[in-house]
C-alpha cells in the first residue's frame, strides 16, 4: 500500500515537474501560471460578484418600485370605490332612481350627478346608473357608448347585490369600437340601496380605462425593458404589456404557480429567452402584478466587462509569455554557458574558465566551477609528479640493485671465517649485517608492522654500538597497542642514525636517546630526541628549507636521509604528514615525525 502511495505521489510530481523539460522552459510555465491564474481567478470572481451584485440589486430595485406601482393601482381602485360610493349619499339621486320612469327632469338632474362623479378621475372613461327597471344614465366621455351594457346590466346587477352594497370588481373586458379596433376597460359595480329604506334602487357602474395601469407600469418597463403581467384571483388578465394575454383567462399559466408569497423573486424562461420576475399581491384587490425584467438586458455591461477583461487578460497572458521567455532566457543563459564549459572539461579540455559577472546563485556556482578546475589541473600535476618521483625511485632500486645472492654469500663466507679464527664478535657483526641487508632490499615487502621496524632498527644500533664503543643508549617509550600500527619500511632507521650521529660527535659522555610514540586526535606522534651538542640556527634553517623542498642541504647525508624520508611520507600518506626538526645548540635535537593513526 505504501509503495503504491509513493508511485502515485512520483507520478504527481513528474506531472507538476516534468523531467524532461529544460530549465528555460520550467520558468516560462512557473511565469505564466503564476501570472494568469491570478489574473483568471481575479477577473472571474469580479464578474460573478458584479453579476451576483446587478441581480440583488435589481430584485431590490424591481421588487421596491412594484410595491409604489401597486400602491398606485390601489390608489385608483379606492378612487372608484370613492365614486360609486357618491349616489349612496345622495338621497335626492336615490329619490330619482327610484322613479321607474324617465323624463327631462330626471335626465337632466342625473347628468348633473353623472357629470360630477366623472370629474372626480378625467382618466376613467365614464360612469353608468342604472335604475331597477333597466334604464341606463351616462355622460359620454368619448365618442361612443358602451355597445354591451344591456346585455352585462343584469349581470352587473346580480354580483352587485351578492356582496350587499360591497364594491365588485370585474376583471378586464374587449370593447369592439365602431373603427373596427377595440378598447380595453376594467369595471367596478355597486348596488345602491334607498338611505331610509335600504332597498336596492339601482347600480352603478364606473369604467376605468387601462391607460391608468399602463401609466403606472410603463415607466418600469422603459427603466428594465422588460414588461408586466397583472391577473386577478380568478387568474383573469387585467393588463399585458404585449397586448397578447389581457382579458383572457391562463389557469394553466406556469409562472402563476410560482406565486406562493404576497411578494417575491424567480427566474423564469418566456419564449426561449431568461427572466427575472419579481411579483407582488395585493391585499386590496387580490390583483397579481408580475414584472418580468431580461436578464440579457441585466447584464449587458457585465457582459461587456467580461469581454474587456477577457481580452485584457489574453493581453496580459500574451505580454506575460513575452516577458517570460525573455526573462527564462536571460536568467538561464549564464547556465547554459556553465554547462557548454562542463561538457568542454568532459572532452578533456581544462583551459577554461567561467567569467563571473553578478555576486548571485550562478556567480557562486561559477566560482566554485573555476576553484574545481583549478584544483582538478593542480591534483593532476601532483599525479604527475607523484608518478614521475616513483619512476625514479623505481629506477635508483633497480639500480643500486647489487646481485643480493652474491652479498649473502660473501657475508656468510665472511662470518663462517670468523668463527674459524674464533673471532666471534665480527661473526657477530656480520650476521647482523646480513639481516639488515635482507630487510633493506626485499622489495616484495614495503608496508611492514612498526614491531617489524622496531626490530631492523634494533640490528642496525646493534652496528653502530659497535662503531661508536656504547657511547650511547637507545630507550624506547612505545604502547604495546601500537606495535602492530602498519609503517613505510625503513622510515626510522635514517633518523635514528642521524641522532647518534649527531648526539654523540663531539660528546664525551654517553649521549641519551629516546624513542617516543603517542596518538594525538587522529595521528601518531613519533618523537626522537638526542641531548648531544646540538644544531647551529643557520645549519637548522638549511635542514627545514630541504624537508620543504625549497633547497639542497649540500650533500650531506643526513639532510638527504630525512628529506627523502619526508618526501615519501607525503606522497605515501598526504601533504599534511610529514618530518619536523628542532633543535638548540649544547641542549640536543628532536625530530617529530607525524603519520595518520588508522585505527584497525
Amino acid at each position: 500500500m505504501e509503495v503504491m502511495k509513493k508511485g502515485k505521489r512520483l507520478e504527481l510530481l513528474r506531472f507538476f515537474y516534468p523531467t524532461g523539460m529544460t530549465m528555460q522552459w520550467k520558468l516560462i510555465v512557473v511565469f505564466i501560471f503564476l501570472i494568469t491564474i491570478p489574473i483568471i481567478t481575479t477577473s472571474y470572481i469580479s464578474y460573478e460578484n458584479y453579476v451576483r451584485s446587478i441581480d440583488n440589486n435589481t430584485r431590490k430595485y424591481v421588487g421596491e418600485s412594484i410595491v409604489n406601482m401597486q400602491s398606485k393601482l390601489d390608489d385608483h381602485v379606492n378612487d372608484m370605490q370613492f365614486i360609486s360610493k357618491i349616489p349612496l349619499y345622495s338621497i335626492l339621486m336615490q329619490q330619482y332612481l327610484a322613479e321607474n320612469h324617465m323624463d327631462l327632469e330626471i335626465q337632466r338632474q342625473m347628468d348633473f350627478y353623472i357629470d360630477l362623479m366623472n370629474n372626480v378621475r378625467k382618466d376613467l372613461y365614464t360612469v353608468y346608473i342604472f335604475n331597477n327597471s333597466g334604464n341606463v344614465f351616462y355622460r359620454l366621455r368619448t365618442d361612443s357608448v358602451r355597445s354591451d351594457l344591456m346585455s352585462h346590466y343584469k349581470e352587473w346587477s346580480t354580483k352587485a347585490k351578492e356582496v350587499s352594497g360591497d364594491p365588485v370588481l370585474i376583471s378586464t373586458q374587449e370593447l369592439p369600437e365602431g373603427t373596427g379596433s377595440s378598447r380595453y376597460v376594467f369595471t367596478l359595480v355597486r348596488d345602491i340601496k334607498d338611505i331610509n329604506t335600504n332597498i336596492s334602487v339601482g347600480t352603478v357602474v364606473v369604467d376605468g380605462g387601462l391607460e391608468v395601469i399602463e401609466n403606472v407600469v410603463q415607466e418600469m418597463n422603459d427603466v428594465t425593458k422588460g414588461k408586466t403581467l397583472i391577473v386577478d384571483p380568478h387568474n383573469n388578465v387585467i393588463y399585458d404589456s404585449d397586448k397578447k394575454l389581457i382579458a383572457r383567462n391562463i389557469d394553466g399559466y406556469e409562472d402563476l404557480s410560482k406565486v406562493v408569497d404576497k411578494k417575491g423573486s424567480f427566474n423564469t424562461i418566456l419564449d426561449g429567452e431568461h427572466y427575472i420576475c419579481n411579483y407582488i399581491v395585493s391585499a386590496k384587490t387580490g390583483w397579481k402584478m408580475l414584472v418580468y425584467v431580461p436578464v440579457y438586458y441585466l447584464y449587458k455591461d457585465a457582459v461587456l466587462t467580461r469581454n474587456v477583461t477577457l481580452t485584457a487578460t489574453a493581453g496580459i497572458i500574451i505580454f506575460a509569455l513575452f516577458f517570460s521567455i525573455v526573462l527564462s532566457f536571460t536568467m538561464t543563459k549564464p547556465l547554459r554557458k556553465l554547462t557548454k564549459l562542463m561538457k568542454q572539461v568532459r572532452g578533456g579540455n581544462l583551459d577554461v574558465s567561467f567569467l563571473v559577472k553578478f555576486r548571485d546563485e550562478v556567480g557562486v556556482l561559477g566560482n566554485e566551477f573555476n576553484l574545481m578546475l583549478r584544483r582538478i589541473k593542480e591534483l593532476i600535476n601532483e599525479i604527475y609528479t607523484i608518478s614521475y618521483r616513483r619512476k625514479e625511485a623505481e629506477l635508483e632500486a633497480l639500480q643500486s640493485q647489487i646481485n643480493p645472492h652474491f652479498i649473502y654469500n660473501t657475508l656468510e663466507t665472511i662470518r663462517m671465517r670468523a668463527e674459524i679464527n674464533d673471532d666471534d664478535e665480527v661473526a657477530e657483526m656480520t650476521f647482523t649485517l646480513g639481516k639488515l641487508l635482507r630487510y633493506s632490499i626485499n622489495l616484495s615487502r614495503e608496508i611492514v608492522t612498526l614491531q617489524d621496524e622496531l626490530n631492523h632498527l634494533e640490528h642496525y644500533v646493534q652496528l653502530l654500538r659497535c662503531r661508536f664503543s656504547n657511547r650511547f643508549e637507545l630507550h624506547y617509550e612505545i604502547p604495546e597497542d601500537l606495535l602492530s600500527y602498519q609503517v613505510m619500511k625503513l622510515t626510522f632507521q635514517p633518523i635514528v642514525e642521524n641522532a647518534i650521529l649527531h648526539g654523540v660527535e663531539g660528546m664525551e659522555a654517553i649521549v641519551q636517546i629516546s624513542f617516543v610514540a603517542r596518538v594525538e586526535k587522529n595521528q601518531i606522534i613519533f618523537v626522537i630526541r638526542d641531548e648531544g651538542v646540538g644544531i647551529d640556527e643557520r645549519r637548522l634553517q638549511q635542514l627545514r628549507d630541504s624537508l620543504r623542498g625549497e633547497a639542497s642541504v649540500g650533500g650531506a647525508k643526513s639532510g638527504v636521509g630525512l628529506r627523502n624520508i619526508n618526501q615519501r611520507i607525503k606522497l605515501h600518506y598526504g601533504e599534511i604528514y610529514g618530518i619536523e626538526i628542532d633543535s638548540r645548540p649544547g641542549l640536543g635535537t628532536e625530530v617529530r615525525l607525524c603519520l595518520p593513526y588508522l585505527k584497525g
